[in-house]
């Protein structure tokens, strides 16, 4: 077994799992990716406002008239 992928892995312990408790497997296996979207949307809101912040920081001696002169 240990020349097969991870996905064969995994396909073969899957059917060794009873019927009866493939819905917890399954409700494991969605949160767990509902999971990681959700740590990389939040991981960019982190980013962006880490960004924003330093945006503030560096503008804030400047004069309105020099940010109008870039639009």
């Amino acid at each position: 077994m240990s020349n097969i992928s991870i996905e064969e892995k995994i396909q073969v312990e899957l059917k060794n799992i009873p019927k009866d408790k493939l819905r917890e497997i399954y409700d494991l296996i969605h949160y767990f990716r509902i999971g990681i979207r959700k740590e990389k949307i939040e991981d960019v809101k982190l980013l962006r406002l880490a960004s924003e912040q330093k945006f503030a920081e560096i503008w804030k001696e400047e004069n309105d008239d020099v940010w109008e002169s870039y639009l």
